[in-house]
């Protein structure tokens, strides 16, 4: 009887070994398999073969580590273990997978079309089945036959939109028929990245106007995809493009805005998460607090910026805001006023080119002391090279050093006006 428990109690200890060596096998599997972590070394898979001779799963790691291990790198040897897992586990699309990339890899396109083919048989709507066909027929050339796998790939998984998008203009030699017949309908964030590969390009009017019939008519109450594709235009240098998609928004079209308008001159506007023509502020600077005052009683109206002063500084660029204007004269008025400013460096409004930042424009009012409301007048001539240009309330760049422009005293603008002049008045 006691012999008999024995032997059972090692059974069991055998069949848990085994049972607890297979999970062993399977994992490292699993580390090129589902790539959860750095993949199994060779030497490690080629054991655990050894081992599980029967086992698919390892065969195919085996496979992928032909191609990951530089000390084993061989095109030959994967194709043969992959065959190998495929002959264990032929319904297995993941191993049909491999062995197209494989082939692929080693500049065997034709075979690779047909096995990858088979992938996708037994796994259609699988996004990696779908995304290698749709990969090889771009690359073999074969565009119109890949465009609805790219489609299916990217309605799995929009994260690759930019990936797929990019080698379709590529291998299209950026035919944008064939690279918006892989974006998939109603994919707001697929579409995005298609008008983002435009700005890349400089299709800046073809970016625009596929916007206006598309994105534009989608709901965006955050604006965050508009706020997005403004700001691509304007890393790009777009100036005027974007400002006429900012100035087209909703809240924004009872303003009837020119380009040559300054936003919101009297400070009346709500401030933005992210300014685009807006006022941005700079509301945690070294020696200045800035404040909106509402009872400054501006001559042309509306409320205040006040800019209080209470340390050495620097305290520079209090606010700006960007305007998209065209090449011409124009005249800059403001108001002024000041209490108890004393100053080495006064506050100044300065104006500057986006492009060519050696072009800048200063206008320097008498601020010192205790004035009230003063009006400002800049005439300036924005030449063709600027590009857009910056508005900025600040302090004179040549007080970036602490310490070297002390100030204090209390400085506020308001009533900022723009308007085109002729070169004869």
């Amino acid at each position: 009887m006691a012999q008999r428990r024995f032997l059972l109690g090692f059974a069991c200890i055998l069949v848990g070994g085994f049972g607890f060596w297979m999970s062993f096998q399977n994992e490292a599997a699993d580390d090129v398999w589902q790539q959860r972590r750095p993949p199994a070394s060779y030497d490690a898979l080629r054991q655990a073969v050894d081992r599980s001779p029967s086992n698919p799963r390892l065969w195919g790691a085996l496979g992928v580590a032909c191609l990951l291990d530089p000390q084993h790198f061989d095109y030959v040897e994967s194709e043969r273990h992959l065959r190998k897992a495929i002959a264990l586990a032929p319904e297995d699309a993941r191993l049909w997978g491999w062995l197209g990339d494989t082939l692929a890899i080693s500049g065997q396109v034709p075979e690779s079309e047909q096995v990858l083919r088979q992938a996708h048989e037994l796994a259609p709507r699988h996004f990696i089945s779908q995304w290698r066909l749709a990969n090889t027929l771009i690359r073999a050339g074969k565009l119109d036959e890949a465009a609805p796998y790219a489609r299916g790939a990217l309605r799995s998984n929009p994260t690759q939109a930019i990936l797929m998008l990019d080698l379709g203009w590529r291998i299209s030699n950026g035919d944008r028929r064939f690279v918006e017949s892989l974006v998939p309908p109603n994919l707001p964030s697929v579409e995005y990245q298609y008008l983002r590969l435009l700005i890349t390009h400089q299709q800046i009017e073809a970016a625009v106007q596929r916007w206006q019939v598309g994105l534009a008519q989608q709901p965006d109450p955050e604006r965050q995809l508009a706020t997005a594709f403004i700001q691509d235009l304007l890393n790009a240098r777009a100036y005027e493009p974007a400002w006429r998609i900012w100035s087209s928004m909703p809240e924004r079209q009872a303003l009837g805005l020119k380009r040559t308008d300054i936003y919101d001159g009297s400070f009346q506007q709500p401030s933005v998460k992210t300014p685009l023509f807006e006022w941005r502020f700079r509301q945690q600077e070294a020696g200045a607090r800035l404040a909106l005052d509402r009872s400054a009683a501006v001559p042309s109206g509306g409320n205040a910026l006040q800019i209080t002063y209470d340390s050495p500084g620097p305290a520079y660029e209090h606010a700006r805001q960007l305007l998209a204007l065209p090449a011409g004269a124009y005249r800059l008025t403001y108001f002024a006023q000041s209490r108890d400013l004393v100053a080495a460096a006064l506050p100044l409004v300065e104006i500057t080119g986006t492009v060519n930042r050696n072009w800048r424009v200063r206008s320097m009012p008498a601020l010192r002391g205790t004035q009230g409301w003063q009006r400002v007048q800049l005439d300036f001539t924005v030449p063709p090279d600027v590009g857009a240009v910056e508005l900025t309330i600040a302090r004179p760049s040549e007080c970036l050093t602490p310490g070297t422009c002390p100030i204090s005293g209390v400085a506020w603008f308001g009533g900022f006006a723009l308007e085109p002049i002729s070169k004869a008045r």
